[in-house]
């Protein structure tokens, strides 16, 4: 199964934490999409995990968009 572990990054450095941790629960809460987060170097990171072979490019694509727009309404 392949994980890809990201991180949303902007110029405050000590808020990307929460921001990460807070983009991964709205998704989540949202029901459209579903994320994980760990820590990574000391550093919040999202995760989304690759294991179903039904999976397409599509999907990918629109999962990359909920994330970009949560990530730009917080």
């Amino acid at each position: 199964m392949g994980v890809i572990c990201f991180r949303f990054i902007e110029s405050d450095e000590k808020k990307l934490d929460q921001l990460n941790s807070d983009i991964v629960e709205r998704i989540n809460a949202s029901g459209r999409a579903y994320l994980t987060q760990t820590k990574l170097c000391g550093r919040t990171v999202m995760r989304i995990g690759l294991g179903n072979v039904l999976t397409t490019e599509e999907h990918l694509r629109k999962g990359w968009e909920i994330i970009q727009e949560t990530a730009s309404n917080l």
